[in-house]
């Protein structure tokens, strides 16, 4: 019956805040920034029908350019949690072992056990910059290790695991885990702060996918596009029907939408990239003004980073009093505790208030840290 555990992260679906530093996405595309009006004129015409298995074909053939990989090797689904989803549908049976890493997105976390698998987990860690460990790593994979989903960027730090280190990973899971497959989440990716994003995992080897979608750092989370790359003949055709089984095929207007999302994307992603590089700026710098009270671990990419209250200043209680402070004055923060980390730990979204706002929200942050100090 209760299969999911209760998070306050669903709050962001339902509750908005004037200040909101919750929310983890760039600010959000209205369908006039990218749709000329010749656009609007052809999906009018657009047939409500199904769409196909794996998705629209145009839509497969950007994704496939932009990562270097064949269309047919591409999956559109609901969002990169939809492509998490049917991954450990297709891979794992009752009592398999997934790992993943932590803190993480509590929908990762949490549809692992939902689907009978055994979740096993990494911590990485504010006092190593949340790098993983790779011996850690290592103590975790066994002969029963049917999937490993790594995050890079993480979500809630920002942090990201090099190319290099994905690669050294791909030789641990193949020497103790040889029937395991590795899912790759670059939900974050592109969402970089005025320069290219790294490379993407997508294409690396037959037993390595990767998952990204257009609702971070595009900030279309609404249209509810995200893929999935696998070079794995077998498991591309079972993913393909785990997701004809679940929710039989995307829309074909929310598709539509996505091919000119991506057919300007050069142009988007530069444009809010430059606004991501201002706001971090703006982060870094209210932190370094306030040092006594917080601290932080510097994102490689994405709108958010973490924050921690420092605990040689902030008691228990007046934690718990920032809380009620920072709810009182309109300021949504997101706990920590949502993805597995302490309450003092907040992933601060930078990227979703304009630039302008930004500052006050921030400020408006430092006087409830003052204030539950008194």
């Amino acid at each position: 019956m209760n299969k999911f555990i209760y998070n306050d992260i669903i709050t962001l679906l339902d509750l908005n805040l004037t200040y909101n530093l919750a929310e983890s996405t760039s600010q959000d595309l209205k369908l006039q920034d990218v749709l000329s009006d010749s656009f609007f004129s052809e999906l009018a015409k657009i047939p409500l029908g199904y769409g196909t298995s794996k998705g629209d074909s145009t839509l497969r053939d950007l994704i496939g350019r932009k990562l270097d990989v064949s269309p047919e090797n591409v999956l559109i689904t609901n969002g990169a949690s939809g492509a998490i989803f049917l991954t450990i549908l297709s891979l794992c049976s009752n009592g398999d072992e997934v790992i993943t890493m932590e803190p993480n997105f509590p929908c990762t976390l949490d549809i692992i056990p939902a689907l009978g698998a055994v979740r096993k987990t990494v911590k990485v860690r504010f006092e190593d910059n949340f790098k993983l460990n790779l011996k850690e790593l290592e103590a975790l994979l066994s002969p029963k290790t049917k999937l490993l989903i790594l995050v890079s960027p993480n979500n809630p730090t920002g942090t990201s695991q090099n190319f290099q280190t994905i690669m050294e990973i791909e030789k641990l899971v193949a020497g103790k885990s040889p029937d395991a497959f590795i899912l790759v989440d670059e939900t974050y990716r592109e969402a970089t702060y005025g320069i290219a994003p790294v490379r993407s995992a997508a294409g690396i080897s037959e037993r390595t996918l990767s998952t990204s979608s257009l609702s971070k750092a595009h900030g279309a989370p609404g249209i509810r596009v995200g893929w999935l790359t696998c070079s794995h003949k077998v498991l591309i055709k079972q993913l393909t029907l785990a997701k004809m089984n679940s929710v039989i095929s995307h829309s074909k207007v929310d598709e539509a939408i996505a091919v000119e999302i991506l057919k300007c994307e050069k142009m988007l992603l530069s444009q809010k990239g430059e606004v991501l590089k201002e706001e971090l700026t703006i982060v870094e710098n209210w932190i370094n003004n306030n040092e006594r009270y917080i601290e932080w671990v510097k994102p490689d990419a994405g709108a958010l980073c973490c924050v921690r209250l420092k605990k040689e200043m902030f008691s228990d209680e007046q934690v718990e009093k920032f809380y009620k402070l920072a709810k009182n004055n309109e300021l949504q923060l997101a706990s920590g505790t949502w993805f597995g980390l302490d309450k003092r730990c907040i992933r601060l979204g930078f990227g979703f208030l304009p630039k302008e706002t930004l500052p006050v929200a921030l400020k408006a942050f430092e006087s409830c840290l003052v204030d539950a100090l008194k």
